[in-house]
């Protein structure tokens, strides 16, 4: 039985929730320092899942293999799970903290100091599943839609204090914009073009927030509902 079987078709324990992360195609850009060594074609890679203080038992450790896939329509490199989910059981009281909680992805190889992937998009759904004692079948109690992408942060790019600056004075403005009944916010920063968001996610995750880049379907989305919006900043919840 394959991984997305398993997860539809094993039963789930008494007390337990099963979360599923429904992963579409990840595509990334590369930094190789030994291109003339070495070919990021003949590289093994993975993908690692981290959250945060969570302590999940069924996350991987040793992470989850990635296959390489390219087309005309992504000319990016791309890569994507053999069988597209993650899953793993939790005790039904931690499922608010795993909904809640920030999710970092990132992509290591065998020569992971030489070459790096960065994740420039990846879209994912957090699907919810519980057994229904009625029906006495696995069903879905909801489907949550996400963007992730990584900061893209260069050992040799630095920052002038004047920028650093500028990022903590408009992460501060982000964080008095936090409603406490929902911890996030959506924000519009004006982060030149972008080349100040690595500066704002590093300051906003030494300080327990976390800040993502608004895809462009949720900033479209947002548009037609009167918000102008170019961030999602949200309180880490650590329990």
């Amino acid at each position: 039985m394959n991984q997305k079987n398993e997860a539809y078709q094993l039963p789930i324990k008494e007390g337990k929730v099963r979360i599923v992360f429904n992963v579409d195609q990840v595509q990334v850009k590369i930094s190789n320092s030994i291109k003339d060594f070495f070919s990021q074609k003949d590289d093994t890679v993975k993908l690692f899942v981290d959250l945060g203080d969570l302590n999940i038992k069924g996350i991987k450790n040793e992470g989850y293999d990635l296959v390489k896939k390219k087309s005309k329509q992504n000319p990016e490199d791309s890569f994507a799970l053999p069988e597209d989910i993650i899953w793993f059981d939790v005790d039904i009281e931690e499922v608010s903290n795993v909904l809640n909680n920030s999710v970092k992805f990132t992509i290591k190889g065998h020569y992971s100091e030489h070459v790096r992937y960065f994740i420039d998009e990846m879209d994912y759904r957090i699907e919810w599943l519980q057994h229904d004692k009625v029906k006495d079948e696995i069903s879905t109690v909801s489907v949550t839609k996400r963007n992730y992408t990584q900061p893209k942060l260069e050992q040799n790019v630095s920052y002038e204090l004047e920028q650093i600056a500028k990022s903590a004075e408009l992460l501060h403005k982000a964080i008095n914009r936090i409603d406490l009944r929902t911890r996030s916010a959506y924000v519009r920063l004006n982060t030149e073009d972008g080349m100040l968001d690595p500066v704002i996610t590093i300051i906003a995750e030494r300080l327990g927030y976390d800040v993502k880049v608004l895809d462009e379907e949720t900033v479209s989305e947002l548009k037609k509902r009167g918000q102008k919006a170019t961030h999602l900043i949200s309180l880490v919840i650590n329990y």
